[in-house]
């Protein structure tokens, strides 16, 4: 007997060792920072000492991507590892994270993990009754909050608030799911790391690894600085000191963060991720005159663009044993790329085959590899575009590829070489083509194990198939997943039923279907379906064949 007990205590002890093992994970990101805005892009005037310093100590990302233009968008891609047009978050303030999505945050609490998102979320409504952006925003459809997506914590709010003073703003915070009004004056990202620093601290008392999600409002709109950080910057516009300042008190507190870790002599047991979630607010006029402070050093366009200004970022990480040496990477990377490195610098495997967007950067990290192997897909609004080594491929609204630009020899996309690469360029475009028809069908719930229906119609890219038609109606498959037949709900009248496979090519034709529609001669896989009507309206579903 106590040969067994001894043996048990053993184990939880070796158990708990392991535990203590696992690096904790930190993933911070900055709302509406401009590549140029940060000294160790090369800003003489924004002071940031404290990113300044871990940037230019550890690996400092050049050609670091925010997964779309926008922040929504690109917070889902944070998050999930695949795009988000996979699962309708179009744009900001559109969609929601679905629940069946798996998530860093997911994965990890399964792991062993304390997880806790801290700031804004932007990914779906935090009160089925109430939005901050108004009833247009849909509250009850896209209610998606952080305590129902695997946070154990979470202090957040919907949309941006003021970088000072945020009660001012009338959005609330909500703390693990009550708005509160307690600790809510003065500079923003100092009132976000109060809560952060807890966490961190509660989770080294119980000896478990944590992932800590830190979204700062800096420097999106309205971005107000507190007295002493405008102080900083005499001789600044007012628009200026106050987008200069709220960027500044960001920085002294991600060295707040840090000297935490050093403190609890964890640093060396962490890893940290630093990106924007897009380019910086504002236009270039024809003068040059740039209506917001914010700047891209140099990159062609801003927030919202399709060029580079619009989604490379300011990036840089710290992983202990790996990025100690100081050095500075070109290698093509993303927001995508953070779910599939973590998982395989843990262990961890996705519970199924569901198509991920981004890779995983042990190799870069590891010095093994120093080109992405696998091209980095964006698609935003009319446009779609496609990094494939060094080049960029940019659609027309048409969605034929209109631009091409080699962005090393050329960073600033001045000069459009698609008359070079006629070849490449068709390549491309079936590439994308494909990838759009997989994100169609990962938009339909083709992914997911259980009957899903988007909030939002797809906006996607039509194809030469004819597959979608602006005057879809919307239908139910069932069963979904399929096994012999199919039928089609909400749905009568239906002329003609055709059948397209994953890469878009017509594999069945029925007309005049009856309630059941026989699939038992097709493979199993992922399809698409389209039925017209005898009113001549077009239904468009997937399903997935097991």
């Amino acid at each position: 007997m106590i040969k067994l007990i001894l043996e048990i205590l053993f184990c939880s002890v070796t158990l708990s060792i392991i535990a203590q093992e696992k690096p904790n994970i930190i993933l911070i990101m900055a709302d509406d920072l401009g590549y140029g805005d940060v000294g160790f892009n090369g800003n003489t005037i924004i002071k940031t000492p404290h990113m300044d310093a871990m940037a230019n100590s550890h690996l400092k990302l050049t050609h670091f991507y925010a997964g779309a233009p926008v922040c929504s968008p690109t917070r889902g891609t944070c998050l999930t590892g695949r795009h988000a047009y996979r699962y309708g978050i179009f744009a900001a303030n559109e969609g929601h994270l679905p629940a069946q999505e798996v998530t860093i945050a997911k994965l990890l609490k399964q792991n062993g993990y304390i997880t806790g998102h801290f700031g804004k979320w932007h990914i779906g409504t935090l009160d089925p009754n109430f939005s901050s952006k108004g009833d247009a925003r849909d509250p009850e459809a896209n209610f998606a909050p952080p305590w129902q997506r695997d946070y154990d914590e979470s202090f957040v709010t919907e949309s941006s608030v003021s970088t000072w003073d945020p009660l001012s703003t009338s959005v609330p915070y909500y703390d693990n799911g009550v708005i509160t009004t307690d600790n809510l004056e003065g500079d923003d990202s100092r009132v976000m790391m109060d809560r952060v620093v807890p966490f961190i601290e509660n989770a080294v008392s119980n000896k478990k690894p944590f992932l800590s999600v830190i979204w700062f409002h800096a420097p999106h709109e309205p971005f107000v600085a507190g007295p002493d950080y405008k102080a900083m910057y005499p001789g600044y516009t007012e628009d200026e000191k106050n987008y200069y300042g709220c960027i500044t008190a960001m920085d002294d507190q991600i060295g707040r963060l840090q000297a935490k870790l050093e403190e609890l002599n964890i640093d060396d047991n962490t890893i940290i991720f630093f990106c924007s979630d897009n380019g910086p607010e504002g236009k270039e006029l024809d003068d040059g005159t740039l209506t917001k402070p914010g700047v891209t050093g140099g990159l062609r366009g801003r927030k919202r663009s399709v060029y580079r200004g619009g989604t490379g970022v300011p990036a840089f990480i710290i992983w202990p044993g790996k990025t100690d040496t100081p050095s500075v990477s070109e290698y093509t990377c993303s927001t995508l790329d953070y779910l599939p490195t973590i998982i395989d610098a843990l262990g961890i495997s996705m519970p199924d085959e569901r198509p991920l967007d981004g890779i995983s950067l042990l190799p870069m990290l590891d010095a093994l590899e120093t080109e992405r192997p696998q091209a980095l897909p964006f698609m935003h609004k009319s446009k779609a575009y496609w990094i494939d080594g060094d080049l960029k491929f940019i659609t027309k609204n048409n969605w034929d590829v209109n631009e091409v630009y080699n962005l090393k020899d050329d960073p600033f996309e001045t000069t459009n070489i698609k008359s070079q690469h006629s070849n490449k360029v068709a390549e491309v475009q079936k590439q994308i083509e494909d990838w759009n028809i997989s994100c169609y069908i990962s938009h339909s719930g083709g992914d997911y194990d259980t009957p899903f229906t988007p909030v939002a119609l797809w906006e996607g890219i039509p194809q030469a198939t004819a597959i979608w038609s602006p005057k879809n109606i919307n239908c139910t498959i069932y069963p979904n997943p399929a096994t012999d037949y199919i039928s089609l709900q909400s749905l009568s009248h239906v002329m003609e039923v055709k059948i397209f496979n994953a890469q878009g090519q017509l594999v069945s034709t029925i007309k005049d279907p009856k309630h059941r529609i026989s699939v038992v001669n097709l493979k199993t896989g992922h399809y698409i379906l389209k039925a017209t009507t005898k009113k001549n309206e077009v239904a468009v579903n997937s399903f997935l064949l097991k």
